[in-house]
C-alpha cells in the first residue's frame, strides 16, 4: 500500500468516528427550523443515486443563499451513510486554502492518529461564501481519486465541473391560489408546510387557518420558496406577531411608529443572522450602489425597466451594474411578471430577504427624492395599464396593473403623505378599472380620507367623496355612501327628486343647470349612477330613474359607460322589465364588441345569460358560453371578476342575499377553475384575494361556498336569476314541466330535454365518451359536462348508464309518434 493510500485509508477510519470539533447545531432562537426537511424528496433521491455512480468523485450542489444546499448535502450524507454504511465528516477550508488543501489536511491529521482502514466515507465540503471555481473542484476531484471517498460540495455558483454531479437545488413550491374552502391543500404546499413547521418550533400553538391563510401564502410567494428565508420569516412572525411580519414586507406599519419607514430594514437587522459580509458590498461602484438603494423603495419586487427609471441610472451603465448585483447574490431575478409603460414583460428582481440587501449604506443627500420617483413612475404605470384594461389588449392591463399592485399602493400613499393631492386622486381612479375587472374589493378610498377634510380643494373633496360612496355602495352600505355624497354636496338631499338638483345650487346632480365645466358633469353623472345604485334596493322606482339618466347623460363615456348600461339592465331586470333589461344588455354588448372591450362583452353576456334562464325564451347555456369564450383569455381573474360583478351587484335586495351570492359564486369559481383553465404557472390568488369580500370566519359564508362547490356554472346562473322579483312566474323552476303528448301518453325521455341535450344524450346511450361528444358536436368538453348534468337532473338519472337506459326505453317510442 502506497503512502498515499495509507493516509487516505487512515482519514476514511477518522472519519467514522463522532468528531470532537464537530460544530454544534445553531440554537432554535438563530433557525427555528423543524428536525425533518421538507420537500426535499425528489432532490434528495437525485443527489443519492449521483453519489452512487462510480464515475464521479462528488455531488455539486449549487443554489442561492438560503435555499438548503448545505440541509440537503447533510441530509443526503445521512442517508448514504444508512445505506452503505460509509463514514460522514465535513472539511471548511481555511483561510488561503482550497478543497484539496483542506482534504490533505484531514488526510494527514487521520495519519497521525494512527486510525486503521475504514469503509468509505462521504465528505461535506461547505465554503460558505468563499465558492469553489472549477480548478478548485478539479483538484479535488484528483485528490479523492483512488480513497473510496466520494463529496458533496455547495456553492452559490453553478457549473459543470469534470468528474462531478451537479446539481441546482430550487427554491420550495409556493402556493397559486388559496381557498378557504381547502385549507388542507394550502398546508401542504412545502413552503407553506416549512413556515408553519418553523414558526411552530417557537410557538407551538400556530395553525394556520382561514383567517391567516391568504398572508401566510403572500409570504411564502414574496420569500420565492427560499427555506432559509422562510425560516427567518418565521422567527419574526413568532416573537413579533404575524401581523408585524405581514406588515413589514407591505413595508406598512402604521401602528409600529418604533420601526418608521425601514420597518422590514429594521426588523432584518434586528433578527437576521449576520450575513452582510465584507466581500458582499466590497467594491461596488456608485452606480451599483444607487441601484440596490433604489431597489429597496419597492414592495414585492421591481421591472427593470421602472428600477432603471427611478434610478436615473442610463442603459449604458445599467447591465453591467445589474449583473455585478445579481452575481453578489444582492438582487436576485425571476420569470414573475412585472408591469411596463407598454404592458409587461416576464422579469422581476428582488431583494433577498437577509440583512445585507435591506441594509442600506448609502449617504441620503446623494440619492434623489426615490420615494417619490417611484410613485410618480408608477402613477404612470397605472395609467398606461388602465388605458389598456379598458380599451387595449386587456389581458396585458390586468397582469401589468396586478404584477405592480403593491408598488401602486405604494405610491397611492407616497402621494398621500406628500400632500399631492390631486396626483393622489388621480391614481386612486385608475385603479378603479383593475378592480372591476378582477373583482378584488376596492378598498383604497379608504387612504383617501385625508384628502377630502375641509381645507381641501372643492374639486378635490368632490372626488374624494365620489371615490369613498363608490366604496360604500360596492361593500354593501349604500346608506353611507349617501351620507358621503350629500356631505360632499353632491346632488340633492331629496332622493325623490330625479334631478337631485334640489339642495345644492351648484348644481353638481343630474338635474343641476349650472356646471362649472366637464369635470362637473361627469362628478353629476357618476354621482347620480351611485345615488341609483344605493337607492334601487330599497325604492327601486326612483334608483331605476337615476340609473337611466346616468345612461343617458354620459352615453359617451366609453368603457364606464358601458358598465352604467349594464347596472341599468340588471336593475330593470331585478325590479321592473325583463324586456328592457334584455334590450340595455344587448345594446352594452354591442357597444363593447364594436370597441373590442372584452370584460364589458363577456359582462353583458353573462347578464343576458342570467335574463334568459329567468325567461326560459333562450338557452342560457348559449350565452354562458360566449361569455366564457370573451373572458377566458383574459385569465382567471377577468372571469370571477364578471362573476362577482353579476352575482355580487350591489343592486341584490339586502346585504344577507348579496354576501350568500358572493360566497357561493366563489365556491363554484373554485370547484370549475380546474374545467376552464389550464393550473396556474404564477401565483394569481384568484379566489384568496377575492374572499375579502366576505367577512372572515363567517360560518354562514363558508357554507354558502361549500354549497356553491356543489354547482355547476349553469347552475349558478340559473340560481341568480331567482332574484328576480317580478313574482313566481319568473323565477326558474326546479325542471321544466316535459310537454304532453297527444291522447295523454307519458313522456318520453327526448321530450323532456331541449334539442342539444337530446343529441348529447344520444351520443351517451352510443357509449361515447365526453371529448368524443364534444368533437362531434363542435362544442367544448366543459359544456359536455354541464348538459350531462342538466340530463340527469331533468331525468332524475344518478349516472351515464341511467341516461343510456332510459334513452333505450324511450326513445323508439318518439321516433314512432
Amino acid at each position: 500500500m502506497t503512502s498515499t493510500e495509507t493516509r487516505a485509508a487512515a482519514a476514511t477510519a477518522a472519519l467514522r468516528r463522532p468528531r470532537a470539533d464537530a460544530p454544534a447545531a445553531r440554537p432554535p432562537a438563530a433557525a427555528p427550523f423543524p428536525v425533518e426537511t421538507v420537500g426535499r424528496a425528489d432532490e434528495l433521491a437525485e443527489v443519492l443515486a449521483a453519489l452512487e455512480r462510480p464515475d464521479v468523485a462528488g455531488v455539486l450542489l449549487s443554489g442561492a443563499p438560503g435555499i438548503g444546499k448545505s440541509r440537503l448535502a447533510r441530509d443526503a450524507a445521512l442517508a448514504h451513510r444508512a445505506r452503505t454504511g460509509a463514514a460522514t465528516g465535513r472539511i471548511t477550508p481555511e483561510p488561503g486554502e482550497d478543497w484539496a488543501d483542506g482534504l490533505r489536511r484531514w488526510t494527514d491529521r487521520a495519519a497521525r492518529t494512527g486510525a486503521p482502514a475504514g469503509a468509505p466515507a462521504v465528505l461535506l465540503l461547505d465554503g460558505g461564501r468563499h465558492d469553489p471555481d472549477e480548478r478548485d473542484l478539479a483538484r479535488l476531484a484528483r485528490a479523492l481519486a483512488g480513497t473510496g471517498a466520494k463529496a458533496l460540495v455547495t456553492s452559490r455558483r453553478p457549473g459543470a465541473p469534470e468528474g462531478f454531479a451537479h446539481r441546482s437545488v430550487p427554491p420550495l413550491p409556493v402556493p397559486l391560489d388559496c381557498c378557504a374552502l381547502d385549507v388542507a391543500a394550502l398546508t401542504a404546499v412545502p413552503s407553506v408546510r416549512l413556515f408553519e413547521a418553523c414558526l411552530r418550533t417557537l410557538n407551538p400553538g400556530f395553525r394556520i387557518g382561514r383567517h391567516d391563510q391568504l398572508a401566510v401564502a403572500r409570504t411564502c410567494v414574496e420569500l420565492h420558496g427560499n427555506p432559509g428565508a422562510i425560516g427567518l420569516a418565521a422567527r419574526i412572525a413568532a416573537l413579533e406577531g404575524p401581523e408585524v411580519l405581514w406588515g413589514a414586507l407591505d413595508g406598512n406599519l402604521p401602528d409600529r411608529p418604533s420601526y418608521a419607514a425601514d420597518g422590514l430594514a429594521r426588523l432584518l437587522d434586528a433578527y437576521g443572522p449576520d450575513d452582510t459580509g465584507p466581500e458582499a458590498v466590497r467594491g461596488l461602484g456608485r452606480t451599483e450602489r444607487r441601484l440596490l438603494a433604489c431597489a429597496r423603495e419597492f414592495s414585492g419586487g421591481a421591472g427593470p425597466e421602472s428600477l432603471r427609471r427611478i434610478s436615473g441610472v442610463g442603459l449604458d451603465e445599467y447591465p453591467a451594474a445589474l449583473e455585478a448585483l445579481l452575481g453578489r447574490h444582492l438582487l436576485t431575478l425571476s420569470a414573475l411578471p412585472s408591469g411596463r409603460l407598454d404592458g409587461y414583460t416576464r422579469t422581476r428582481l428582488h431583494l433577498p430577504f437577509g440583512r445585507r440587501s435591506h441594509r442600506s449604506d448609502e449617504p441620503a443627500e446623494e440619492l434623489p427624492d426615490v420615494r417619490l420617483a417611484h410613485a410618480r413612475h408608477h402613477a404612470r404605470l397605472a395609467a398606461s395599464a388602465a388605458r389598456l384594461m379598458t380599451g387595449g389588449p386587456q389581458a396585458r392591463g390586468i397582469i401589468a396593473f396586478r404584477s405592480e399592485e403593491r408598488n401602486i399602493r405604494r405610491a397611492l400613499d407616497t402621494l398621500i403623505a406628500a400632500g399631492l393631492a390631486e396626483e393622489a386622486l388621480g391614481l386612486a381612479e385608475l385603479s378603479r378599472a383593475y378592480h372591476y375587472a378582477t373583482g378584488t374589493p376596492f378598498d383604497w378610498p379608504a387612504a383617501l380620507a385625508s384628502l377630502g377634510g375641509p381645507g381641501a380643494d372643492r374639486a378635490d373633496r368632490r372626488r374624494a367623496a365620489l371615490l369613498t360612496a363608490e366604496a360604500a355602495v360596492r361593500d354593501g352600505e349604500p346608506e353611507a355612501a349617501l351620507a358621503v355624497l350629500d356631505g360632499a354636496g353632491l346632488g340633492g338631499a331629496d332622493p325623490g327628486e330625479v334631478g337631485l338638483g334640489g339642495a345644492d345650487p351648484g348644481g353638481v346632480g343630474l338635474g343641476g343647470a349650472d356646471h362649472e365645466g366637464p369635470a362637473d358633469a361627469e362628478f353629476a353623472v357618476r354621482a347620480g349612477h351611485l345615488r341609483g345604485l344605493a337607492l334601487t334596493p330599497s325604492r327601486p322606482d326612483e334608483g331605476l330613474a337615476l340609473l337611466h339618466l346616468a345612461v343617458e347623460r354620459g352615453a359617451d363615456g366609453g368603457h364606464p359607460a358601458r358598465r352604467r348600461l349594464l347596472d341599468a339592465a340588471l336593475a330593470e331586470f331585478l325590479h321592473r322589465s325583463a324586456d328592457t333589461a334584455a334590450a340595455l344588455a344587448t345594446r352594452a354588448l354591442a357597444e363593447a364588441t364594436q370597441a373590442r372591450d372584452a370584460t364589458v362583452a363577456g359582462l353583458a353576456l353573462l347578464h343576458l345569460s342570467a335574463f334568459a334562464a329567468a325567461g326560459r325564451a333562450a338557452d342560457p347555456a348559449h350565452y354562458l358560453d360566449r361569455a366564457l369564450a370573451a373572458l377566458r383569455p383574459l385569465g382567471a381573474p377577468a372571469v370571477l371578476g364578471a362573476l362577482l360583478a353579476l352575482t355580487g351587484s350591489p343592486l341584490l335586495p339586502g346585504p344577507a342575499a348579496r354576501t350568500t351570492a358572493t360566497a357561493r359564486t366563489l365556491g363554484c369559481f373554485h370547484a370549475v377553475r380546474g374545467q376552464l383553465f389550464d393550473d396556474p404557472t404564477e401565483p394569481d390568488f384568484t379566489v384568496g384575494r377575492a374572499e375579502r369580500r366576505l367577512l372572515p370566519g363567517d360560518r354562514g359564508s363558508l357554507a354558502a361556498m361549500a354549497a356553491g362547490a356543489e354547482l355547476a356554472l349553469p347552475d349558478l346562473i340559473r340560481e341568480f336569476a331567482a332574484f328576480r322579483r317580478a313574482g313566481p312566474a319568473a323565477l326558474p323552476a326546479a325542471a321544466p314541466a316535459p310537454p304532453a303528448l297527444p291522447g295523454g301518453a307519458p313522456p318520453t325521455a327526448l321530450t323532456a330535454l331541449t334539442a342539444r341535450q337530446g343529441e348529447v344524450a344520444g351520443l351517451i346511450a352510443e357509449g361515447l365518451s365526453n371529448k368524443q361528444i364534444a368533437r362531434q358536436l363542435a362544442i367544448s368538453e366543459w359544456t359536455v359536462v354541464n348538459h350531462i348534468r342538466e340530463i340527469m337532473r331533468r331525468l332524475d338519472c344518478s349516472s351515464r348508464v341511467a341516461i343510456a337506459g332510459w334513452i333505450h326505453r324511450t326513445a323508439p317510442a318518439s321516433r314512432q309518434d
